[in-house]
Formats: structure tokens, C-alpha cells, sequence
């Protein structure tokens, strides 16, 4: 079973990754500096990677799983672009369009 370990930004800095052409880069110095914080850890299983990471996503965001997401991952805001997803020590970055390997 994989473990998810969800990192969310500060939700004042997420616009910045909407206008930077290195999104990556911006993630790490973000890290660096703790703008970070670890909202929770779930295992998914039957999946890996980038496909745990958009299972999250989909837990967090789809309306209709909103009985599981709380069982899951409590009441805390939705994974979104910007925030990190890392699957068994590998960080995943949500971006504009779809995920980064860090």
C-alpha cells in the first residue's frame, strides 16, 4: 500500500504558482523556507506515483467523496495547485496542469 503524505502551502502564496515559469524551483525554496505544513498521511492502495497523487486529489475535491474524505483526511482544504503529494518519499507537485515529479 502506498503512503500519501499531503504538504498544503499557505493558501495566500498559491496565486505564485500561476505566474512563475519554474514551478519547481519555487516548491523547493517554499520547502526550504517551512511554508509547508503536513495535513495528514493515508495509505492508497492498488496504485503508485502520480496516480496516488491524483487519487488525493479526487478525495479532496469531489463533492461526492466528501464522506470518505473526512473519514480519510478530516475537514481541511483540498489539495490544489501548488501543494505537494508525496508517495513513499517521492514529492509530487499539483500544478496548473496536472503533476510534477520534484
Amino acid at each position: 500500500m502506498a503512503v500519501a503524505t499531503i504538504k498544503l502551502v499557505n493558501a495566500e502564496l498559491m496565486g505564485n504558482f500561476y505566474f512563475t515559469s519554474d514551478p519547481i524551483a519555487l516548491a523547493r525554496n517554499m520547502l526550504r523556507e517551512g511554508l509547508y505544513k503536513v495535513q495528514g498521511t493515508m495509505g492508497v492502495p492498488g496504485m503508485e506515483g502520480m496516480d496516488v497523487a491524483e487519487e488525493v486529489f479526487d478525495l479532496t475535491n469531489n463533492p461526492s467523496r466528501q464522506e470518505e474524505r473526512e473519514e480519510l483526511y478530516g475537514r481541511h482544504r483540498s489539495v490544489s495547485v501548488g501543494d505537494i503529494v508525496n508517495v513513499d518519499g517521492a514529492d509530487w507537485l499539483c500544478c496548473k496542469q496536472g503533476w510534477w515529479k520534484m
